[in-house]
């Protein structure tokens, strides 16, 4: 990891990922950004980012579909990912969410900005 943690941030959404971009740039972090879920696995791929927030519903790839895809290989299956999601905390809560997206850590939307660097940073301190 460098001084400034790597974020990838994958949103279709072009008003929540500016939001993100600039939250997160703003705390410190080095941010970069995919549109749809192909131009995000291409980047986890190519920069090897330190963390991925990943919306759950995209185009060209579902958010299901990049994890899946990330889990598979080597280079990024222990990377985390924080998918954000407008799911029901009770379907997370119950343990449904780890399931279906396995390893991944959820932020619910609407997002608490503070709420979500706290998050990422807990993570990304638990792997130092």
């Amino acid at each position: 990891m460098t001084d400034k943690p790597l974020v990838l941030i994958a949103e279709d959404d072009a008003g929540v990922r500016m939001t993100l971009e600039f939250v997160l740039a703003d705390e410190g972090f080095e941010v970069l950004s995919a549109e749809d879920g192909e131009q995000a696995l291409n980047l986890a791929l190519e920069r090897s980012p330190d963390a991925i927030l990943l919306d759950g519903r995209m185009p060209k790839l579902t958010g299901k579909q990049v994890l899946t895809a990330l889990r598979a290989l080597r280079a990024t299956a222990e990377t985390p990912v924080f998918v954000l999601s407008g799911m029901d905390p009770a379907f997370e809560n119950a343990g449904g969410a780890d399931a279906e997206w396995p390893g991944a850590h959820f932020i619910g939307k609407p997002f608490d900005p503070d709420e979500l660097v706290e998050g990422i940073r807990r993570v990304l301190d638990a792997q130092r």
